[in-house]
């Protein structure tokens, strides 16, 4: 008898030591185990932070991963839920940087701040998940309010995230979620909330808590982790803990999140171009002054100087680098 082919699987909600004191592993480090076990995308989430998608992104580009990576944050709103922000596209990715830019200038060094307000102006092209707490006694009321504030945030855009804590209260948990969700109007969807890539770094991170915490391991008790369960899991594993829909849910979230790092290219300011010109037509206008310049009696330059200007101008073109020197030009002239 054959094995069953485990469901595919995207984690939407994932932690690396870029979330200073809570991630147990590094960025390239998830990925990697991301893409051994099959699964169709990561979501890189650090807390109130994009800093190691970088490296996420070059991991997977260095080893040649079969992997998507969604990049994303946790934004713990400080008169709120917990939320993680994905971006769909270059647009969703300019407006979560943002959004991540005023919250860090709001707080001191190292810590950010976002409240409820910051995001009722929109995040457009945005994904948001609303995090499900792990309390035994959930506060229904609550959670209903944050799903259908969330909801109108993010029309059409909003999840209810049903995380496994293996506390053995999961199945009563979770039956008990995906009634809250259909209430709300939120579809469910899976999300792990991993802070490592593998269960050995348990260890590193009840240190990582406690350092945290300002406290020792010994002294930490009840404030550590009860497992290591907040890993990356064999997908075989998460069929059984899961149900099959809201994995299902994953893929499709994962679907909809179409940016990858190497669509960025830095943009020059347009104010360096006047008004009638190109950067391509100004650059040159700009070169035959320096020429005049720089041979005021001859009126034009000797005809060797002629030929490697209008090589470096057809080099410059070529590469497409006009924003570049116009940009030089500018600081130096001020």
């Amino acid at each position: 008898m054959s094995t069953p082919v485990p469901p595919g699987y995207a984690e939407l909600y994932c932690l690396s030591n870029f979330s200073f004191l809570r991630g147990a592993s590094h960025p390239e480090e998830l990925v990697v185990r991301a893409a051994e076990l099959g699964y169709t995308a990561l979501a890189l989430t650090d807390a109130g932070s994009l800093a190691g998608v970088v490296r996420a992104h070059q991991a997977i580009q260095r080893h040649q991963l079969a992997l998507q990576l969604i990049i994303g944050a946790e934004l713990q709103l400080e008169d709120g839920p917990t939320l993680v922000v994905l971006a769909c596209n270059r647009n969703g990715y300019a407006a979560l940087s943002r959004a991540i830019s005023r919250a860090r200038r709001a707080a001191a060094k190292g810590s950010y701040r976002i409240v409820r307000a910051d995001l009722e102006a929109g995040l457009p092209d945005c994904l948001a998940l609303l995090i499900a707490p792990h309390a035994e006694e959930p506060d229904d009321a609550a959670l209903l309010a944050d799903a259908a504030w969330l909801a109108r945030c993010f029309p059409a855009a909003a999840w209810l995230a049903l995380t496994h804590a293996c506390d053995g209260n999961d199945a009563r948990r979770l039956e008990h979620l995906q009634s809250i969700a259909r209430h709300a109007g939120l579809p469910a969807v899976a999300a792990g909330g991993a802070l490592m890539h593998d269960p050995a770094r348990r260890r590193l991170a009840d240190v990582l808590t406690a350092t945290r915490l300002r406290t020792t391991v010994a002294a930490a008790g009840l404030a550590l982790a009860p497992n290591a369960e907040r890993r990356l899991h064999d997908r075989a594993t998460l069929a059984a803990r899961y149900p099959p829909a809201l994995l299902a849910e994953t893929l499709r979230v994962a679907a909809l999140c179409d940016f990858r790092l190497d669509e960025l290219r830095y943009e020059y300011p347009a104010e360096i171009v006047p008004e009638g010109h190109d950067a391509t037509t100004w650059l040159r206008h700009l070169v035959e002054a320096g020429l005049r310049w720089r041979y005021p009696h001859a009126g034009q330059p000797p005809p060797r100087v002629r030929a490697q200007v209008e090589h470096e101008l057809a080099l410059v073109g070529e590469l497409r680098y006009e924003a570049y020197f116009l940009t030089v030009h500018d600081i130096v002239r001020y």
